[in-house]
């Protein structure tokens, strides 16, 4: 049996758009899992999503003092992870320590609260050297908070 005529267009073009889609979806999932992808690493893509509020010549000082201080927020964020390890061993321990856990927690909290401090001086330098116009244009949060 031989598939002709317009059917035939349009049954070849479904199955090239098929296989676009399908080699798009693998070429995602090969970067994603080999560490390849697009230049700036994972601090970089997490503090691009928390300073869309700013205005461009704001966000372009942080990136750039993120990107100076890379090596130093790339540490405090495996601090924290090593942390968050900790504490979900002192979860699973048999017996089951209170104390170990409290004491897991605090350095989860601490771990996290100095990449906060970083992050929160990269900001706040970058609105300090920032002129009056521009701190003028920064967004109000449109969130669910006030």
């Amino acid at each position: 049996m031989t598939i002709r005529g317009p059917f035939a267009v349009v049954l070849l073009v479904v199955l090239l758009v098929s296989l676009a889609a399908n080699l798009l979806v693998a070429g995602f999932a090969v970067a994603r899992y080999s560490g390849m992808g697009p230049p700036g690493g994972e601090i970089e893509r997490i503090v691009a999503l928390g300073i869309h509020a700013f205005p461009p010549e704001i966000q372009r000082n942080i990136m750039g003092d993120v990107r100076d201080r890379r090596g130093e927020l790339r540490a405090r964020v495996q601090a924290v992870q090593a942390a968050r390890q900790r504490m979900f061993q002192a979860m699973r321990a048999e017996p089951f320590n209170r104390a170990a856990l409290d004491a897991a927690f605090a350095d989860v909290r601490n771990a996290t609260n100095d990449v906060q401090i970083i992050g929160q001086n990269i900001v706040a330098d970058a609105v300090a050297n920032a002129p009056a116009d521009v701190r003028a244009r920064i967004r109000q949060s449109r969130g669910p908070f006030p």
